[in-house]
């Protein structure tokens, strides 16, 4: 099932750089004083449709488990799976939102600590009417099982059905635990973690950091 699954990835992967290295000019409607005035010959009747129900195929195990598994921060069970069947977060990148998700929460205590945050004005994050005076309802909190959460409506703010999540979840408390929390999950996402601009920043950020640390105490021995 596996082997299957890693060809029909390959497979997309062949197709899609084939059809990137046709060119618009290939792909243009021929020239006028190229088109030849004999007839065309009649279409070939086309086939019957076939039933959409019959060409789905099951789903893959392992990407439910693997996204079961870090979606209640279970680490250990999740990357040890991702470690022999690295190729599935490039055919599933949902897997690398879950990743990021983990990363987002060991980073945030550490980025909080050292960078210089405003506040964030609370008329952007609660609902407001259009016309009149009148306050708007405040959102209700509504479980969801997907995660990481959807973003929140005008009426529901959705949170993800097990709190508990975030327990297992290794958090940095300084900057040289970066290369020991951070870089191992990062691995496993590789380009995807452009998938969530915000984190990427807040990371780049707390990198320079780090290197400026080091300069310093680089230049005080020397």
């Amino acid at each position: 099932m596996e082997e299957k699954a890693h060809k029909a990835y390959l497979a997309s992967i062949d197709s899609r750089i084939a059809g990137a290295k046709v060119s618009q000019l290939a792909m243009a409607a021929p020239l006028e004083s190229s088109q030849s005035s004999k007839p065309r010959a009649p279409s070939a009747p086309t086939e019957p449709k076939k039933d959409s129900s019959e060409l789905k195929e099951p789903p893959n195990q392992k990407v439910g488990l693997v996204s079961a598994l870090l979606s209640v921060g279970a680490l250990r069970p999740a990357l040890s799976v991702l470690s022999k069947f690295s190729w599935l977060v490039d055919a599933h990148p949902e897997i690398a939102d879950l990743v990021i998700r983990l990363m987002k929460h060991s980073l945030s205590p550490l980025y909080e600590s050292l960078m210089i945050t405003k506040e964030r004005s609370p008329s952007y994050t609660q609902p407001r009417t259009r016309y009149g005076v009148a306050q708007a309802p405040s959102r209700k909190p509504a479980l969801t099982l997907w995660a990481p959460a959807p973003p929140s409506t005008s009426s529901f703010d959705f949170v993800y059905f097990f709190p508990h999540w975030s327990e297992r979840v290794p958090v940095c408390s300084s900057l040289d635990e970066l290369a020991d929390v951070i870089e191992p999950l990062m691995a496993f996402v590789g380009l995807h973690v452009s998938r969530d601009p915000l984190f990427l920043t807040k990371f780049l950020r707390l990198g320079r950091l780090h290197l400026q640390s080091t300069v310093r105490q680089l230049r005080s021995l020397s």
